[in-house]
């Protein structure tokens, strides 16, 4: 497979030929950025830049095209045709698509058709298929409503470098569950336009439920994510527990959102996320909450009840037991903070 990278920079004496890949992960480029420079013109084989065993890059196995599609328009069309080709968009989160890459034979590169943007206006966000967690993390817009709800939940994962190359694309197309941003994202009731041969709006629920589950499929674009915000006296809190500070997958996550009238509950919002097959809404634990004055007792009794709930995992992280044990606190947890950001006192 060819990978594109720049005809200028390859002549840079640091950066002689055949070594330019290499040359530019020292610099701190990511493949991702490297694949998408405009100054395309030299190829470098990734086998022999990243100075990896061939059987490392199955995922390219069959990869014969990579095409740069310069509008959404460019890349549908070239997604949409079949000519004895299996093409597969991307945007540089290719670990989180390793399955679908492994018999792609075109890559459709769709990082620069104007899909990348973070806009919030009069409480209607919308995030670009292709805007990368970085830019949601360092959005000015995003920081100032729901405690930073959002760009906490995208800076927990990863580092800078990884941030800088995810998509929620990546993250919908590879059915990548376990993101913290997924679970909020969830809590707010997000819809997900997808445009392929047709367009349709999809809740982002409904990709994760077990029954008539949606996919995203090869020759679809999830183009934007979008949701209004709750406004007034309205407090957001992520709860996670992982093994380590800075692990970029939790053992579990949760997510509140609460809506206060007075001493009342007017709305609220618990999503949890990571140590589950998907994340999932507490809809019987918002009902138990709504139209109710909440205290530290209400707050208790109806947290507890979150591990029957919940369907959760064994793996290497935790034990579907423990997570189901600690899902009540992080619930708890949830609440109190969310309930303190909106009225500005503790239960």
């Amino acid at each position: 497979m060819q990978i594109y990278t720049s005809h200028r920079k390859a002549r840079d004496k640091k950066c002689a030929p055949g070594n330019e890949l290499r040359c530019y992960l020292r610099r701190g480029w990511s493949p991702a950025k490297i694949l998408v420079n405009k100054w395309a013109g030299v190829y470098a084989y990734p086998q022999q830049a990243f100075n990896l065993p061939r059987k490392e890059y199955r995922m390219f196995a069959n990869v014969q095209e990579y095409y740069h599609a310069t509008s959404l328009r460019d890349a549908l069309k070239k997604l949409g045709k079949n000519e004895q080709q299996i093409p597969v968009p991307v945007t540089g989160a290719f670990h989180l698509i390793s399955s679908k890459l492994r018999a792609a034979t075109s890559l459709v590169d769709i990082s620069a058709v104007g899909l990348d943007y973070v806009k919030l206006e009069a409480r209607k966000l919308a995030i670009g298929g292709t805007a990368t967690f970085q830019q949601i993390v360092t959005s000015k817009e995003l920081n100032g409503v729901l405690n930073g709800l959002l760009p906490k939940a995208a800076r927990t994962y990863s580092t800078k470098i990884q941030r800088n190359t995810t998509t929620l694309q990546d993250v919908l197309f590879g059915y990548a569950t376990y993101f913290d941003l997924l679970t909020a994202l969830l809590a707010l009731d997000t819809q997900v336009k997808v445009q392929g041969k047709t367009k349709r709006v999809v809740p982002l629920q409904q990709f994760f439920v077990s029954d008539n589950r949606a996919i995203l499929s090869n020759q679809e674009i999830a183009t934007e994510f979008s949701a209004k915000l709750p406004g007034g006296d309205v407090g957001a809190s992520l709860q996670r527990v992982a093994l380590t500070d800075g692990d970029a997958v939790a053992i579990l996550n949760v997510v509140a959102i609460l809506k206060m009238s007075g001493k009342k509950c007017a709305e609220a919002r618990i999503a949890v996320g990571s140590g589950v097959p998907a994340p999932v809404r507490l809809t019987q634990l918002e009902q138990e909450l709504v139209g109710k004055p909440l205290d530290a007792a209400l707050v208790e009794t109806v947290s507890a009840k979150a591990g029957e709930l919940i369907q959760t995992v064994s793996d290497i992280r935790g034990s579907a037991q423990y997570r189901k044990q600690i899902s009540g606190v992080l619930v708890r947890r949830a609440i109190a903070e969310a309930y303190q950001n909106a009225k500005g006192r503790e239960l």
